[in-house]
Formats: C-alpha cells, structure tokens, sequence
C-alpha cells in the first residue's frame, strides 16, 4: 500500500476523500497531437506536432527538464498522460518560466509515485482544479505561449519521487517521451466498439498489458478491476493475488466470503453480480467510461446484451456461463456512467444597441371616398325644354 503523506508532492493534502479517489495509472498516452506516436523532427507538412527540444543534461543535472512539443500554433487541447489526481494548478500567465502551468500525481504498480507537468499552458484555459481526479486522455487545457517562451508549445515533464512529500519540483527528472511510449496501451480504441473500453481498461490500470478481452475473467483478474475502480483505499495494482484479495475484504469491496476464494479460478455470473452491487454503493473512482451514452448503450447490448446492465443485478447473476475479460471491463465501465455529452454552443443572442432598427414605413392613409353623384331626374319630371308663346 503507498504510504500515506500529509502533502502530496508538497502542496496537496491528502485527506480520506482524496485518497479514495486517487485513480492509479495503467498505460500512458502523449499529451498532445497523436496519442501514440510524435516525429522527432519538423514534419514536411504544418499540422502535426513535433519535438521541439527534448531533455538536455549538464552531468547529473538536467538543464532543460522536459520536452517541448510544438505544431506552430497555439489553442490545441493538451490532454492529461496517465490518470491521476491534480497538485497544483496555476493559472497566471507570464509568472515565473512556466507560465500558465498545472502538475498530476500518478500511482502505479510497485507503489511508484509519478507527476506529470504541463507548462506554457494559454492563460485561462486550465480546466481542472487541485485534487480533481483525471484520466487519461482527459482534456485538461490548451497550448499557449505563457511564461518564459518565444513560440506557442506544450512543456512536458516527467517526475519520479521517492518520498511522497517530497516537492515535485524535486523529484527525479524522466525523459518523458521515452517513459510514455514505453508505457503505451496495446489495445488503441477507436470512436466505437470494444477495443474503447479495452484501452480505457488498460489506462486505469484495471488490466495488465495487452490483455485479450475475449479470455475468461478469473477471479484475480476482477479483483484487479476492483481494487483500481471501487473507490476505498490507496491499494498498489502490483500486489499479490492473496494480499489483493484480503485487502479488498477488510476494505468491504468484497464480501467475507471471499476471504478463501482462489484467484486463478474464473469468475462466476454470481459473483460477479454480487460484488457489482456492493461496488454501486462504495462509489467508482474511474471515471466515466470512454463513450458517450448512445454509442456507450449500444457497446453494452453488443457485448453483455443490455443497455445498462450494472442496473440489472438480479438478471446478471442469473446469467449461464462465465464472464470475458472484456465484459468485466465494460460492466465497471458501465458503474462509471457515459461520458458526458459535448456542450453545445451558445445561442448567439444579438444587443439591443447592435440590432437594426425595423424600418418603419409611413402610415397608409385609408383609401378616399369620392363625392356621390347627383342623382338623376326622372324622366316625367324632366325640365321643360319646350319654348312657349305668351
């Protein structure tokens, strides 16, 4: 279990409700551009990002501690590498060389303490507050040009601590594009379908590397997606099966009749059921799953065959047969919820002062009403015209 510390990297108190859910990091993804991949040099076309400097050592000492990741321009989104929990965000343009700059905390296996930082940040654009929990891929901010800089660029960094309280500006420096891309998912979700959540399962750590979603679940492997989804205790992804397991049953994650369950055998419907429900109660700390609601609800009637099936407890456990890997992933998926919709634009709602005034056309007057005409004599009483002698 990693130790408790009063101020995470120097800044971030870590009381219960923090801890509980601090997600831990599984697989890693570049913060800008390609998720999988970036040129070392300036493409022959403008558009996609390139490393503009990476890190420079004078002996022991790093001179330039990070990457700097740049496509010429700025306003690009700068999502957050791994999951994790946000220490410090600042927000304040040309201050100090990083400008505009915030900092995340990652937890991963063998209790290793990781910060990402994410410098030059454009001013305001910072959409996360200290201890939010993030996932990976989540947009946290735009490229800007803040601090001390000459052009529009991400500055990325990577930080081991050994002691959690330790300043993250302390920490030990990485070379942050070695240590993302050695650390890739396998699975790379597209905008629909399974191989999603089989990415979103490897980047919360609720699979090992390159798992294959169509294997049958055993009961470690669901230990494992519990311990890093059910908010609870700061437990270490890399423990052993029986310390998991007995971990999650002091915990309440799991029912004490679990305490002798053997973690090589599968799973059951039952159980999984079971422990899905006691899951609905603790709270999730992985975060919405990676799909919005429609494609989300049609990826679980593809998969386990309803829309929503964490909400079908009782039709779960009454299920034949054994869970797959990928079904376990997409039920945890599921407790976290759609993800959530896109915000639609505002309306454009015009000034009074900017709108154009009706042109009034002058009043029509009413149509005039002629003058009758004399009536006519009738033709008995018509003058007589007849001269007459005296």
């Amino acid at each position: 279990m990693l130790a408790v510390s009063l101020m995470l990297g120097g800044l971030l108190p870590l009381d219960p409700s923090t801890r509980a859910q601090w997600p831990p990091a599984g697989a890693w993804r570049l913060p800008v551009g390609d998720a999988y991949a970036i040129p070392d040099e300036r493409p022959l076309e403008p558009g996609p990002f390139f490393v503009l400097r990476g890190v420079e050592w004078d002996g022991d000492h790093a001179s330039h501690q990070g990457a700097d990741l740049g496509c010429g321009r700025a306003g690009d989104p700068v999502r957050a590498a791994a999951g994790g929990v946000v220490v410090r965000v600042a927000d304040h343009g040309e201050y100090g060389g990083y400008g505009t700059h915030l900092v995340l905390a990652h937890r991963m296996a063998g209790g290793v303490l990781a910060y990402s930082v994410y410098a030059h940040l454009r001013l305001s654009s910072v959409r996360v507050r200290q201890g939010q929990r993030v996932q990976a891929g989540q947009i946290v901010a735009r490229v800007g040009a803040t601090g001390r800089v000459t052009a529009p660029h991400l500055h990325f960094e990577v930080r081991i601590a050994d002691d959690p309280e330790e300043r993250w500006e302390f920490a030990r420096v990485e070379d942050p594009l070695a240590f993302v891309i050695e650390r890739l998912p396998v699975h790379r979700g597209d905008t629909t379908g399974v191989d999603a959540y089989l990415e979103w399962g490897e980047c919360g750590a609720l699979l090992s590397t390159g798992a294959r979603g169509d294997d049958a679940l055993t009961r470690e492997m669901w230990w494992r997606m519990l311990a890093a989804s059910v908010r609870g205790p700061v437990l270490d992804p890399g423990l052993d099966p029986n310390a998991l397991r007995n971990a999650l049953v002091e915990s309440g994650i799991l029912a004490d009749d679990a305490a002798g369950e053997y973690g090589g055998a599968p799973v059951s419907w039952h159980d999984v059921a079971r422990d899905l429900g006691r899951a609905r109660v603790l709270g999730v700390r992985c975060g919405n799953s990676p799909l919005r609601r429609v494609p989300h609800r049609k990826t679980c009637r593809d998969v386990i065959g309803m829309p929503a099936p964490s909400t079908r407890i009782a039709s779960l456990a009454g299920r034949d047969g054994r869970p797959t890997v990928a079904e376990g992933v997409v039920l945890i998926a599921d407790l976290g919820g759609p993800r959530p919709e896109a915000p639609r634009p505002p309306k454009r709602v015009a000034s009074p002062a900017a709108a154009k005034p009706k042109r009034r056309l002058p009043p029509v007057p009413p149509p005039s009403v002629a003058e009758p005409a004399p009536a006519a004599a009738p033709a008995d009483s018509a003058p007589d015209t007849t001269s007459h002698r005296p």
